[in-house]
C-alpha cells in the first residue's frame, strides 16, 4: 500500500460518516490531542499512523465499533475485510485461542454482528475489544511502515501490557530502562490514562499505589501497610493482568467494603497525640461518602475517581460530587475556627521549619505525630499536612515552594566560586533552604557536584532571562532574601485565605477570554504554554470559567487529570490551576503550544495543538487554531464557527462580520481578531 495515500479512516470505516460526531471525539475512542477534530475525515491515514501509531488506532477504533456500531458485523463495519484473506495461525496468543474456542475461523468471526459477538463466552485473559482490535490491526497497519512479520498480538493487550509495566518501573530505576520504556511507548502508542477504555485497571491503580508507597512512605512504616500486591507479612502477590471486566470479579479484595451508609464507629487516637485527635474528630463528625472522598481521593496516596468509587460502592455520582464540595468547604471552615487553630498553627510552624524545599522523609520527621494514623481516615497524619501545603510543588522528589526552576538556578548562582560545604550550606540560608537537607539539595541540582568537600559548578554561571523577558546577570553570592509568601488565613494557613465582602459577580464563561463552548456544549479554556508553566508555576485562568465550574473566592476544587494525577484549582485572589507541569509533562507540551482544558465533573481532560507548524496555515486557520478547531474551513465558515463557539447558545441567520469582531475584542480574544482581519480584508 502506498504510505502516501490519500485514503482517510473514513473511506475505510463508512460507519463513521453517519455516526454521532460527539462520542467519536472523546479521548476514549478516536480523540487524539495530535490529531485535530473530525480527522478521520480529512487527514490521510498513512498520516495518522505516523503521529499516533497503528496500535492505538487499532485499540481506539475497536471500542468505538463495539460499543457505538454493535448492530453490524465487523465485514460491514469494515468493507476491505472482504478482500482480506486472513491464517487464523498468523493471530497472536490468547486472541487466536479466543477466535478457535468460539468462532472457529475467521470469517465467521469477522461476518458476525457485533452484539452477538459481545455475548460470546470469552475467555477471561481476552476479551471482545482484545479480540475486535486484532481485526482492525490487521485493516490499518497496511497504511504505515510494512511489518516484519510474525505472529500479530493484540494491540489492545499490548496497550495494557506496556500500561502495567509502566506503573510498576520505579522512579529510581536506571536511565536506561526509562529510555527503553518510553522507546516502547512511543512504537506502541500507548495513551496515557485518561485515554484508556472504563473500566480503569485494577492492576495498574495497585502497581502505582506500591510504588508510591514505597518512594514516599518511611522506611519504618512500610511492614506496618499491606496492599493489593503485598499480604500482611509482606510477601509478593501476584497482580491481576488484565483490567476489571463488566460481571467479573477481582481476583482478590485487599480492603474490605465499607458500609458507607453507617456512622463511623473506629477505634479513637490515643490521648497522647492531641494533633491527630483533632484531625480525627472533625473527620467523624462527617458523612459516610465525605469520610469516603477524604480517605480515597483527597488524602490517598493515589486518588481514586470519582465515577471509580462511584461504581464500587454504588453510590450516585452527584453525591459524591456534592459531598468532595462540602468536604473542602468544611475543612477550609474548619481551619480557620477556634478549633482548627491548633493544626493551622502547627502547620505554619513546620512550614517555617521545613523551609523552602524539604523531603517528604524531612515532613515525616518534623513531627512526632506525623506518622500516627489518623483512625477515620486511614492515612497517617503526615498525608494530611501534604494536601494543605499547596503552595509547595513536588518535583524530582523534593517538595517545593515557588518556582522550582527559579529556586534550581538561584542555587547555582549562590554556589559560584567553589565555596566548601559549610559554606555553601551557610549561602543556601538566604533562599531559606535549611541546614539539614542543603547537602542532598546541592547534590540533586543539575550543574553542581561535590569533590572533596566543595562545591564545583560543571559550568560558569550564566545569566538567565526573567519572566518579563529582561536579563538576570550572573551573581556570585548575592544578598537574596526569600520571596514573600504567598497569601494567609488568620491562622496563618497558606494561600487558604479567604476573601470577604467582594461584591462583583465574576464574568460569565460566554465572555471570558480563551474560553470556547464545544458541539456537545462543554467549555474549554485555552492555556498557552509557557516555559514558567513548564517549570511549575501556576496557571491562571477566568474568572468566568472558574465560576462556570462552581467556584467561588476562598474556595478550591480538586480534579482527577490524565494519568489520576490529582490538579488543584484554587481561587486565591484570582483562580488559578496551582500547577499543570505533570499533565503538560504528559501532553508533552512546548512553550508556544495551546492546550486546551474541559472539565467533567471531577475529571480533567486536556488536548495540546502544537505551535510549530501553525504559522504555516493561512491566517483563517491560524484564528481556528486558537478556538481548539483544525479542520479546514472558509473565512464564511470560520466566522459561523467562531461565534458559535464564543456564544452560549447556537447562533442562526446571518453571521455579521462586525458583531464577531466586536464580541472577540470585548471578551479580550484580540489574537483571533487579529487574525481573522487580514483574511476578511482579502475577501472584500
Amino acid at each position: 500500500m502506498n504510505p502516501v495515500s490519500p485514503i482517510c479512516l473514513a473511506d475505510l470505516a463508512p460507519a463513521l460518516r453517519w455516526s454521532k460526531p460527539e462520542p467519536v471525539t472523546t479521548e476514549s475512542y478516536l480523540g487524539h490531542h495530535r490529531l485535530g477534530d473530525a480527522w478521520w475525515h480529512t487527514l490521510p491515514l498513512a498520516r495518522v499512523l505516523e503521529i499516533a501509531g497503528s496500535t492505538w488506532l487499532a485499540a481506539n477504533l475497536a471500542r468505538l465499533a463495539v460499543e457505538q456500531w454493535e448492530h453490524l458485523s465487523l465485514r460491514e463495519a469494515l468493507p476491505s475485510l472482504h478482500s482480506t484473506p486472513v491464517d487464523i495461525n498468523e493471530i497472536g496468543e490468547p486472541v487466536r485461542s479466543a477466535i478457535l474456542r468460539t468462532a472457529g475461523d475467521w470469517d465467521t468471526l469477522v461476518d458476525t454482528p457485533l452484539t452477538t459477538l459481545r455475548a460470546w463466552s470469552l475467555p477471561p485473559s481476552c476479551g471482545v475489544v482484545d479480540v475486535v482490535s486484532t481485526v482492525m490491526l490487521r485493516v490499518v497497519q497496511p497504511f504505515g511502515t510494512p511489518g516484519t512479520g510474525g505472529t500479530v498480538p493484540s494491540p489492545a493487550l499490548m496497550q495494557e501490557a506496556l500500561r502495567t509495566v509502566s506503573g510498576w518501573v520505579p522512579t529510581e530505576a536506571p536511565q536506561h530502562v526509562h529510555d527503553a520504556l518510553n522507546y516502547l511507548t512511543d512504537a506502541v502508542g500507548s495513551p496515557p490514562a485518561s485515554e484508556a477504555p472504563p473500566p480503569s485497571s485494577r492492576a495498574i491503580r495497585t502497581l502505582r499505589a506500591l510504588r508510591n508507597q514505597r518512594d514516599e512512605e518511611p522506611r519504618t512504616a512500610r511492614p506496618e501497610r499491606s496492599s493489593a500486591l503485598r499480604g500482611p507479612d509482606g510477601s509478593l502477590r501476584r497482580p491481576a493482568f488484565s483490567p476489571a471486566r463488566p460481571g467479573g470479579s477481582s481476583p482478590e479484595q485487599p480492603h474490605p467494603t465499607p458500609d458507607v451508609s453507617a456512622p463511623y464507629a473506629g477505634a479513637a487516637p490515643p490521648a497522647e497525640h492531641p494533633l491527630v485527635d483533632r484531625v480525627d474528630s472533625v473527620v467523624r463528625s462527617w458523612s459516610a461518602p465525605q469520610r469516603l472522598l477524604a480517605s480515597q481521593r483527597l488524602f490517598a496516596a493515589e486518588p481514586v475517581s470519582i465515577r471509580d468509587l462511584a461504581h464500587q460502592y454504588s453510590l450516585d455520582v452527584a453525591q459524591l460530587r456534592s459531598a468532595q464540595r462540602d468536604v473542602e468547604d468544611r475543612l477550609l471552615r474548619w481551619l480557620s475556627s477556634p478549633e482548627g487553630a491548633p493544626l493551622a498553627t502547627h502547620l505554619r510552624t513546620v512550614d517555617e521549619q521545613l523551609g523552602v524545599a524539604t523531603t517528604v522523609d524531612q515532613l515525616v520527621a518534623a513531627h512526632s505525630e506525623h506518622t500516627v494514623e489518623v483512625p477515620a481516615l486511614g492515612v497517617p497524619l503526615w498525608r494530611v499536612l501534604l494536601v494543605l501545603f499547596t503552595d509547595r510543588r513536588a518535583q524530582d522528589g523534593w517538595l517545593i515552594t515557588g518556582d522550582p526552576g527559579q529556586l534550581r538556578w538561584q542555587t547555582r548562582q549562590l554556589l559560584a566560586g567553589q565555596p566548601s560545604m559549610a559554606e555553601a550550606t551557610m549561602r543556601l540560608t538566604q533562599l531559606g533552604i535549611r541546614h539539614p537537607v542543603a547537602h542532598a539539595w546541592i547534590a540533586s541540582t543539575p550543574g553542581v557536584s561535590i569533590r572533596d568537600d566543595y562545591v564545583h559548578l560543571d559550568s560558569p554561571p550564566t545569566a538567565e532571562p526573567s519572566p518579563d523577558g529582561r536579563t538576570v546577570p550572573p551573581v556570585a553570592a548575592p544578598a537574596a532574601t526569600p520571596e514573600p509568601r504567598s497569601p494567609t488565613t488568620s491562622n496563618g494557613l497558606p494561600i487558604r485565605r479567604r476573601t470577604e465582602g467582594r461584591s462583583q459577580q465574576p464574568a460569565r464563561v460566554s465572555t471570558s477570554a480563551q474560553c470556547f463552548r464545544a458541539p456537545d456544549g462543554r467549555w474549554w479554556h485555552r492555556v498557552d504554554v509557557t516555559a514558567d508553566q513548564l517549570n511549575g508555576a501556576p496557571v491562571g485562568v477566568p474568572q468566568g470559567y472558574a465560576a462556570h465550574l462552581g467556584l467561588g473566592p476562598g474556595q478550591l476544587l480538586c480534579l482527577t487529570g490524565p494519568g489520576a494525577d490529582l490538579i488543584v484549582l484554587v481561587w486565591r485572589d484570582a483562580p488559578a490551576f496551582d500547577s499543570l507541569r505533570p499533565l503538560l509533562r504528559r501532553l508533552d507540551a512546548r512553550p508556544g503550544d495551546h492546550v486546551f482544558l474541559t472539565v467533567d465533573g471531577d475529571r480533567l481532560d486536556a488536548r495540546r495543538l502544537a505551535a510549530a507548524d501553525v504559522p504555516e496555515h493561512p491566517p483563517t486557520s491560524r484564528a481556528l487554531h486558537l478556538i481548539g478547531y483544525t479542520a479546514p474551513a472558509s473565512t464564511e465558515e470560520a466566522l459561523e464557527i467562531i461565534l458559535r463557539r464564543i456564544s452560549e447558545t447556537d447562533q442562526t441567520g446571518p453571521v455579521e462580520v462586525n458583531r464577531v469582531l466586536e464580541l472577540l475584542e470585548r471578551r479580550g480574544d484580540s489574537d483571533i481578531a487579529g487574525e481573522l482581519r487580514p483574511a476578511l480584508y482579502a475577501t472584500r
